[in-house]
């Protein structure tokens, strides 16, 4: 079976890479032709409801002129999605980066995400918790438990989610509290001794009912997967990772509702270690040819390869951060209109430390340091709440975030770089939503955010014979205002199938380059500008076969202007944030749902899409750049670099497909259910300077679990079973370049997926 199918698919990929895109859209059509023409086989067969809040109201997925992907709460449960970057599985549009630390990991949404390394700037994927956003992404990279939906909303959603949307927003939605007395526990066990425990219950609080809780808990521990050589121990795995979550619901009248949301939690982790990639003869730190500096040597005996699942460092390698908030929200009900307050508080703290010669030379013990974030949100809005041909979103928003960072570079056990730097942001907006329908089924659409921005920061870094001489103090402020709007036509062809056309704009706000190089003459030049984008897209939503099939298509096309990006600064040897030029991304993506049987459903996802870097300049070149490649002396400046023009992005596969069948029946007194899944990606590359070392060719993945449940005993249990065909794959390369002495060589992040996984999952409900 195992030799068959690789057979198979060398054969598909091979007339892939001959055909390109036309094997891609053959693929498509197969599909869409087997969900349109396959014969019904039962008449009860029905695609449930999928109900989202991506406008801010509650409404049908199919009524929402807007690109989204909804995945439920069994979804969750029967693909295990824990982290954030399982929903790259599903959702076909998104994508996941490992970094160094949970701070240089990203999610992108449509080719686009931030992977700059720093304090000072944002990313354009938005991350919204029970209707919360939080100020960074890292602050959702820990384990997800206890979801109700995920919704993935695609393109620029600044006009209803906030400053930090101009790639799209992942909304997590956990689990309200029920009046009915309920619980669950289940323990998981698998793969690199991975334990996890969860627990929650919920039930009424009151004799009336009118106070009702729910409270969750969770608690994992797993090995890593590479193998330290230097002392024998194991990188990438997590100490322990442990969460609480507390929701209180108060129906304090028929018009007045509260929900109170408390939450903590706290990862402990020996991340990351980078296995070597590629690693050239003579590879030196700063180039220095001395035993005390010379990397071969010492790492005699390591694994090097794209398979490599092993390093040899001395420095500590860890990255512990925990999270903690406060949430607040009441609704009353006018019954014309619904006032919603949400106010909330949020914390987060970060220590990480890493060993950036890559080796067992004494030479970058420490490399790190903690952050903190402090956060406070308000949001007031007025929602509609009739059923008149006028439907309406307005509010007002309020933001402060108030950053610290404080980071240390020892160079030979000597403290060379010393580095604190303070953030304080205040962001204060205006938005609105408003949609009419004719009664001739069209509706129309038409929303806006203003917005004003204030940013207070102060800089310290001092420097000890290390690169550079001047020793920065440059406090200072700054601020902005900016308008954005979003415009949509929607035209309804029947009760069950819809097409619409919209216009949005994105934005993110300014930035600030408070990295470890940080230098006067570099801070002078703050901030670094906004990044916008202006977004066209046209969609269709449809379901027919008496609700059996659910088809939704949409094609975009996404402009962005001073995108925000990282370049390498060889003097510093550092990455610095700067404004470079235009980045377009059009495609099409398609997500179809199949109810073939009532036991039956099939599932087809897809992502083909196109990004074009118009115009980037001042990029530093790839590590053995030619200036036959495109690596010149810039304009005015002693540095080398390039202009890039026509590249790609990082992280961002042309194409990607998801297909699942899911199957549920009975065994004797049991429910089944059964689980097959395949994730394919095309080619990737994973720096923007465009290096060709940093490729990671094109893979597919399939997954499948089994479970059975009996719902009179409570008891389920499901067993796991992930990268069936032990396909090697990494989620990140990185070139140490300029540390290395301009060495070629790589280093990757291999996840422990990227080998066949088992697991199996024990419960109990009542």
């Amino acid at each position: 079976m195992k030799r068959s199918f690789r057979y198979l698919w060398g054969f598909f990929d091979t007339r892939r890479k001959q055909s390109g895109w036309v094997a891609h859209y053959a693929l498509v059509v197969m599909a869409a032709s087997f969900t349109v023409f396959s014969t019904p086989s039962s008449a009860e067969a029905v695609l449930d409801e999928v109900v989202v809040t991506a406008q801010k109201r509650t409404e049908n997925l199919q009524d929402v002129p807007v690109a989204i992907t909804a995945i439920t709460a069994e979804t969750i449960e029967n693909y295990r999605i824990v982290t954030i970057s399982d929903i790259s599985n599903l959702s076909t549009s998104v994508n996941w980066q490992q970094g160094l630390t949970s701070s240089n990991s990203t999610v992108s949404i449509r080719g686009l995400g931030t992977t700059n390394f720093g304090t000072g700037v944002e990313s354009s994927v938005g991350i919204v918790q029970d209707n919360v956003v939080l100020s960074r992404q890292n602050e959702a990279f820990g384990d997800l438990f206890n979801l109700d939906r995920i919704e993935v909303l695609r393109g620029p959603q600044g006009t209803l989610f906030g400053k930090n949307a101009s790639a799209g927003v992942i909304h997590l939605i956990t689990k309200a509290p029920t009046e009915e007395f309920e619980g669950k526990a289940d323990l998981f066990y698998g793969s690199f001794d991975e334990v996890v425990a969860r627990g929650t219950v919920s039930g009424a609080l009151s004799d009336s009912g009118n106070v009702t809780g729910r409270l969750t808990g969770y608690y994992r521990t797993v090995d890593g997967n590479v193998r330290n050589r230097f002392d024998g121990s194991t990188l990438n795995g997590i100490d322990s990772s442990y969460g609480i979550r507390g929701k209180l619901a108060i129906e304090a009248s028929d018009k007045l509702n509260f929900m109170i949301i408390a939450d903590f939690s706290d990862l402990e982790s020996d991340c990351c270690g980078e296995p070597f990639r590629t690693l050239p003869d003579n590879t030196n730190v700063f180039g220095i040819a001395d035993p005390c500096c010379s990397v071969n040597p010492a790492v005699v005996g390591v694994d090097v390869g794209p398979s490599s699942r092993e390093t040899s460092v001395d420095a500590p390698t860890f990255g512990n951060y925990s999270s903690s908030g406060l949430s607040v929200q009441f609704e009353y009900d006018f019954e014309s209109v619904t006032l919603t307050s949400i106010s909330s508080i949020r914390e987060w703290e970060e220590e990480t430390n890493a060993d950036i010669d890559w080796s067992p030379l004494s030479i970058f013990q420490i490399n790190g340091g903690s952050k903190d974030q402090d956060t406070f949100t308000q949001e007031l809005r007025l929602n509609s709440s009739s059923e008149n041909a006028l439907q309406y979103v307005a509010g007002l928003f309020y933001y402060d975030n108030s950053t610290t960072q404080d980071f240390n570079r020892t160079f030979f056990d000597v403290l060379v770089q010393d580095l604190d730097a303070a953030i304080d942001t205040t962001n204060f907006a205006v938005f609105g939503d408003l949609q009419y329908s004719f009664g001739s089924g069209t509706h129309f659409g038409v929303g806006g955010r203003w917005q004003s921005e204030d940013i207070d920061y102060s800089a310290n870094a001092r420097r000890f014979g290390f690169n550079t001489a001047d020793n920065p103090q440059v406090p200072t402020s700054f601020s902005d205002k900016d308008a954005t709007f979003k415009v949509s036509l929607t035209q309804d062809f029947s009760d069950s199938s819809m097409v619409y056309v919209s216009f949005s704009q994105g934005y993110k706000g300014q930035a600030l380059d408070l990295t470890t190089g940080l230098r006067e003459s570099t801070a002078l030049l703050f901030p670094i500008a906004p990044e916008t984008v202006d977004s066209y897209e046209v969609g269709l939503k449809s379901e027919f076969l008496d609700n059996r099939v659910r088809l939704n298509v949409a094609a975009f096309s996404s402009e962005f202007n001073n995108f925000q990006t990282q370049a390498f600064d060889s003097d510093a040897l550092t990455f610095r944030i700067i404004n470079a030029g235009q980045v377009r991304t059009r495609g099409i993506e398609i997500e179809s749902e199949f109810a073939a049987t009532e036991a039956l459903t099939l599932m087809f996802n897809g992502t083909f899409q196109n990004m074009e870097i118009v115009d980037l300049v001042n990029i530093g070149g790839y590590p053995g750049q030619t200036a036959a490649q495109g690596c010149a002396q810039l304009p005015n400046s002693t540095r080398s670099g390039q202009n890039v023009v026509g590249g790609t992005l990082p992280n961002a596969p042309d194409s990607k497909i998801f297909v699942a069948a899911d199957y549920r029946g009975t065994i004797g007194s049991y429910e089944s259910h059964a689980n097959l899944s395949y994730t394919w990606q095309s080619d990737v590359l994973f720096e923007l300077n465009q290096n060709p070392r940093a490729v990671q060719d094109d893979y597919g993945v399939v997954n499948v679990s089994f479970g059975i449940q009996n719902e009179d005993s409570g008891f389920d249990a499901t067993v796991f079973v992930n990268n069936l065909f032990d396909q090697n794959y990494v989620t990140g390369i990185r070139a140490p370049g300029g540390i290395w002495g301009g060495s070629t060589g790589t280093v990757q992040q291999i996840p422990r997926q990227a080998e066949t996984t088992y697991g199996i999952r024990l419960g109990y409900s009542f």
